[in-house]
């Protein structure tokens, strides 16, 4: 029973830290939190922070991290020739879930370690599945091309804090994606 009651509190505890840094980071800039900061604000002493943490910059990793490896995780369930639409979904509705911390690291954030991996993932695995239609060149260029306008379209849409739902996104990111005017202003006249 110590150890449900220990867990609820080691995972509310962590939660408020999280939370905290969230709300720092739309004040100021990583470099100029404090742990004091972020212990203030989550009402935990330092001694609790240090026992989950080396840092705040270590806390952020920590979310980031764990934020990419739920997108993995939907990645790798996934095989490869049934990429569609359900998993742009499922991506895109962790990131709703996770709006603040996903405004932060893709809108927001120094070095954009986070898209750097997720564009690595997204580029290796369309490749596989469009070179399959192209030349190796030309594959390259498209998939980067397709990956940067979605990344951008995901930006954009946290930017101005989602006022699409995931769904209508996904409807957003294939119609762009194949470039003709008359899917976007079907899409558009959709989504009105």
């Amino acid at each position: 029973m110590v150890g449900i009651k220990g867990n609820r509190r080691v995972v509310y505890t962590k939660k408020a830290i999280k939370d905290s840094i969230l709300t720092l980071l739309e004040e100021k800039e990583i470099h100029q939190i404090t742990v004091t900061d972020i212990c203030k604000r989550a009402d935990v002493n330092r001694g609790t922070f240090y026992a989950h943490y080396k840092d705040p910059h270590d806390l952020l990793q920590t979310m980031e991290d764990e934020l990419f490896h739920k997108i993995v995780k939907y990645i790798d369930e996934t095989p490869v020739n049934e990429y569609s639409d359900s998993l742009l979904l499922n991506v895109l509705e962790l990131i709703s879930e996770n709006r603040a911390l996903c405004k932060i690291l893709f809108c927001k954030q120094r070095d954009n370690k986070l898209l750097d991996k997720l564009i690595s993932i997204a580029n290796k695995a369309d490749l596989e599945q469009v070179s399959e239609e192209f030349s190796k060149s030309y594959s390259n260029y498209y998939v980067r091309y397709i990956v940067g306008g979605c990344i951008a379209i995901v930006q954009t849409w946290l930017e101005n804090d989602l006022p699409e739902s995931p769904a209508e996104i996904v409807t957003i990111i294939n119609s762009v994606s194949t470039l003709n005017n008359n899917d976007l202003t079907q899409a558009e006249i959709t989504l009105k």
